[in-house]
């Protein structure tokens, strides 16, 4: 008779003997007294409708029984069915861990590549362009006239006035760093604290980048110099 019952499951393979001894499933539950609902549940193979595994191998040797069945086939299957199971949720945390490891790897590198190309971006604002102060080679430098020579020529201009300097004063209200390249020069840092004073001085412009728009207080030439941005904001200026 068990061949041809269906061993695919511990439930159908019950429920089969059930079927071929054509006994209601009430009468089983009365002559098991297993409640129906639970009996329902072993044909149905409703694992998460079941009492912990060792009552439920009680209920299918009694179930078993009581059809004649095959007690230890019923069960055997169960319990295959129960490793199934557990080996499929250890499947699936494995691979909810390698989706979590991936995450956070691609996470990281997009952490890293996002600061690179904001280190990227300040060195190419803060790198000055060069401009030399000494002639190079091969270049016919010719000699600036001496005071007797501009003094006996005087059809030869007057020598131009030396250009004015532009003076920058920088007060530090709030902590704060602070970058300045002055008239195309190298760049030049500074870590202020509050009351710190720098003054600086140039005679074409400044380029400034500062680490916290609301930390200083700008001066050019005695002149307030407006500083757009918010606390903590880091903002570039140049002055003038």
């Amino acid at each position: 008779m068990e061949s041809e019952t269906n061993q695919d499951s511990f439930g159908g393979y019950l429920k089969g003997f059930r079927m071929k001894q054509e006994l209601a499933i009430q009468t089983v539950a009365e002559n098991t007294k297993i409640a129906v609902h639970c009996l329902k549940a072993i044909e149905e193979n409703a694992h998460d409708r079941l009492p912990p595994q060792a009552y439920v191998k009680s209920f299918i040797r009694t179930y078993a029984h009581a059809v004649g069945a095959n007690a230890d086939v019923a069960v055997g299957l169960y319990l295959s069915e129960v490793e199934q199971q557990e080996n499929a949720k250890r499947q699936n945390l494995r691979r909810r861990k390698k989706l979590g490891a991936v995450r956070r790897a691609i996470m990281a590198a997009g952490v890293i590549i996002s600061i690179l190309l904001l280190l990227r971006y300040t060195d190419i604002f803060m790198d000055p362009v060069p401009t030399p102060d000494t002639a190079g080679p091969g270049t016919n430098v010719l000699p600036e006239p001496s005071a007797t020579e501009g003094e006996t020529a005087g059809s030869r201009p007057s020598v131009a006035k030396t250009q004015d300097k532009l003076k920058l004063k920088v007060i530090a209200v709030k902590q704060t760093w602070l970058k300045v390249i002055v008239d195309g020069q190298n760049a030049r840092s500074y870590n202020l604290k509050p009351e710190d004073r720098l003054e600086l001085e140039g005679t074409t412009n400044f380029n400034l980048m500062i680490g916290n728009a609301a930390g200083l207080q700008i001066f050019l030439n005695g002149q307030p110099v407006k500083i757009y941005g918010s606390s903590d904001q880091v903002v570039s200026l140049k002055i003038p």
